[in-house]
């Protein structure tokens, strides 16, 4: 692993990511992915913050399994970045307003709607790779 490039480098990959994906352990014990809307991260914490239903499978996952990968690409330049740590369901209300969208009225009530809750994904590590390069980096948090 390469410790040639910097942790902004990391970060520059996930700002222009054309695809999100969030990898949860399904109780079939199969890797499930889905695509999702990073909201916001913590980078000197390797903390990604998603909005989800309490009723989601990805939910049911984490609360059996907590092993998630986030995993962005950004296509065109031929990086990635995957991102490997524990997900925990976050319910606490000041952060629920302050990451609420009024377009997600069509899925929630509201900020105060049970049923959205937001996911919190604590990286362990991260690996980013660039194309043509062969290498892979990777960052410890």
């Amino acid at each position: 692993m390469g410790m040639g490039r910097s942790e902004g480098e990391l970060w520059k990959v996930v700002d222009e990511a054309d695809l999100d994906l969030l990898i949860t352990q399904g109780e079939d014990g199969f890797p499930h992915i889905r695509p999702m809307t990073l909201l916001a991260y913590e980078e000197d914490r390797g903390v990604l913050w998603f909005a989800t239903s309490r009723n989601s499978r990805k939910v049911s996952h984490i609360r059996r399994n907590p092993k998630a990968v986030a995993f962005f690409a950004v296509l065109k330049e031929g990086a990635f970045a995957s991102f490997f740590g524990e997900g925990e369901v976050v319910e606490d209300p000041v952060l629920k307003n302050s990451f609420w969208e009024d377009q997600w009225r069509e899925f929630w009530e509201g900020p105060h709607d049970p049923d959205y809750v937001l996911l919190k994904i604590k990286a362990r590590r991260a690996q980013f790779h660039f194309y043509p390069e062969g290498e892979i980096w990777e960052l410890e948090f």
